[in-house]
């Protein structure tokens, strides 16, 4: 973890009270677990989204996009410790349960649970995501400025979020319903 990265996340997470999430979650056995874990997951995303936008709202060049891509893979790593589906979490199962899980989240069509998030996984997505809302949002960027960058970079951070905690429902809904 550079320098950069090292103050923004202590910066970040003191200003908007999120807590860091050390502890590695076994799979959910149940729909109860799930939904607790859904919650948690969500809180987490909407609090980083936050920090996002404030970041955006800021005119320094580059700190938007740079703490966007920074936050994305934090948000999906913190997704997948919660949910269990973690690189470090995933490679310590049994070879027949991390193949079912890896072959799962393949066939969901997500890169990113059971793997290493990289900064280039990240911002291939990012590309993506963006492309995609841009259009539906570039037509109010010329009226408001810097608030209208603030609140989609939270609605692009929220959205990624949550397509990824669908992702990782979808997979565990295989092995709770097993």
């Amino acid at each position: 973890m550079g320098i950069f990265d090292k103050i923004t996340t202590k910066a970040g997470n003191k200003a908007f009270g999120i807590q860091e999430i050390k502890k590695r979650s076994e799979l959910p056995t149940s729909q109860e677990e799930l939904l607790e874990r859904r919650k948690k997951a969500k809180e987490l995303i909407h609090k980083k989204s936050l920090m996002s936008s404030a970041a955006n709202v800021v005119p320094i060049p580059g700190l938007g996009v740079g703490m966007d891509i920074k936050l994305m893979g934090d948000i999906i790593e913190d997704i997948n410790k919660i949910y269990g589906l973690s690189h470090k979490q995933v490679n310590k199962m049994q070879d027949d349960l991390k193949q079912k899980v890896l072959t799962s989240a393949a066939m969901r069509g997500s890169q990113f649970i059971g793997q290493k998030v990289t900064n280039a996984m990240v911002k291939v997505i990012f590309r993506s995501v963006v492309k995609r809302e841009a259009a539906k949002q570039s037509r109010w960027v010329p009226l408001v400025g810097q608030a209208v960058a603030g609140s989609i970079s939270y609605y692009l951070m929220k959205k990624m979020g949550e397509d990824h905690i669908k992702k990782c429902e979808t997979v565990i809904q295989d092995f709770i319903g097993e």
